[in-house]
């Protein structure tokens, strides 16, 4: 069960206000161990500055999204697939992937946590973006049913097909599993209504 300050955590998607909400948690002396993993899952998520703003913090994370994104296409040339297996290996290991999920039970728990964030913060960020859901060069709105058919095919794609076709469904493992649970969440939910 999460503390309040964890559940806020995992809440927020504003990597600056997300750290105040970890800092003030360790501080408090709360969860200790995980907040300190937390911590240096954070560190190496949100390592670089944006380079839209010094202030701002890039996602390292939501960089690996976009990197499966514009690869996802790449079992259409074979040269394509081994770009793109070096190029999210990269990714992966700038991130620890490995490194931090072979660690222990805890930072392989805390490090899928960290990618059900991402995931349901991508699909946060592509509902309410108004270029993901137009057409025709911003002309024309897509309907909400069409955005929604739109986002399940993206995370389909992105994150349960591409790592079976680049091969690398053990190195995405955490990452596949994050968005397979993220998307049942939200659509089985949505098919429900």
């Amino acid at each position: 069960m999460d503390t309040p300050a964890v559940a806020a955590y995992y809440r927020e998607s504003n990597p600056l206000k997300r750290k105040k909400i970890l800092e003030k948690a360790i501080a408090s002396g709360e969860d200790t161990k995980e907040n300190e993993i937390r911590r240096e899952i954070w560190e190496i998520r949100y390592g670089g500055t944006s380079e839209v703003s010094k202030t701002e913090r890039a996602d390292g994370f939501m960089a690996l999204w976009m990197t499966l994104e514009f690869n996802r296409n790449a079992d259409k040339k074979w040269f394509a697939i081994k770009r793109a297996r070096k190029e999210i290996t990269k990714h992966l290991e700038n991130l620890k992937f490995q490194e931090l999920s072979s660690q222990s039970e805890t930072y392989r728990e805390l490090l899928y946590r960290e990618c059900v964030h991402l995931v349901r913060t991508y699909i946060e960020l592509c509902e309410t973006d108004k270029s993901y859901n137009n057409l025709l060069c911003g002309l024309i709105s897509m309907s909400k049913e069409r955005s929604r058919e739109k986002l399940q095919e993206d995370i389909k794609s992105t994150a349960m097909r591409l790592p079976a076709t680049l091969q690398l469904e053990s190195e995405l493992e955490l990452f596949t599993k994050a968005a397979k649970e993220v998307y049942d969440e939200k659509f089985a939910f949505e098919e429900d209504l």
